[in-house]
């Protein structure tokens, strides 16, 4: 009987390795796509995914702190009629752009709010006028902003400009739509 044993070894295992093979070497079979069963998370081939692809990556826009808000006011605005508390409106005059994206487009409308005012009272009290940047319509929302304020004094007819510099406002403070003014902003604003 020892001879016996490669002799039925060898079939044996030829016939486990041929089962093997053919058993490897079969195509398997597709699920049918017109059966209804539900599909299972590791039969689904790759999606590509919006965080693969950075063009549908969202922009995350945010105004910083510091950034410089540049504006004309829709109507003037006199230290000789205002009063604190009154509010003003008028819109960006300089687009903010962030890597090359516009933030806030020219003509964006905002809203400010006059902190103090004092109208002229006669040659030597000069009036004054103290704004400031409330909110900014952006995406049809209106966001709150808090921003730098903007100071301006009437010069006495006795102040002299140095040379070069454009004459003094005489009495009352005037801000006309036709002046630029620039506030920046205190804190930073994510915009929608």
């Amino acid at each position: 009987m020892p001879g016996m044993w490669p002799r039925i070894a060898f079939p044996v295992a030829f016939a486990i390795t041929l089962a093997f093979t053919l058993a490897c070497s079969r195509p398997t079979a597709l699920p049918d796509s017109s059966s209804n069963a539900p599909e299972l998370p590791f039969n689904r081939g790759s999606r590509p995914s919006a965080s693969s692809d950075p063009s549908l990556v969202p922009f995350a826009a945010r105004l910083s702190e510091g950034t410089f808000l540049t504006v004309r006011l829709s109507k003037p605005l006199s230290s000789a009629s205002a009063h604190a508390g009154d509010s003003f409106e008028g819109t960006v005059d300089d687009p903010i752009m962030v890597d090359q994206q516009t933030l806030l487009p020219r003509g964006t409308p905002v809203s400010g709010r006059v902190l103090d005012a004092k109208p002229s009272a006669g040659l030597r009290n000069s009036g004054y006028l103290r704004i400031t940047l409330v909110s900014v319509n952006s995406g049809g929302k209106t966001l709150l902003v808090d921003t730098s304020s903007i100071f301006s004094k009437g010069a006495l007819p006795s102040d002299h400009p140095s040379a070069g510099a454009p004459p003094p406002i005489v009495g009352d403070v005037v801000f006309t739509p036709d002046r630029r003014l620039t506030f920046r902003l205190a804190q930073s604003v994510d915009l929608p």
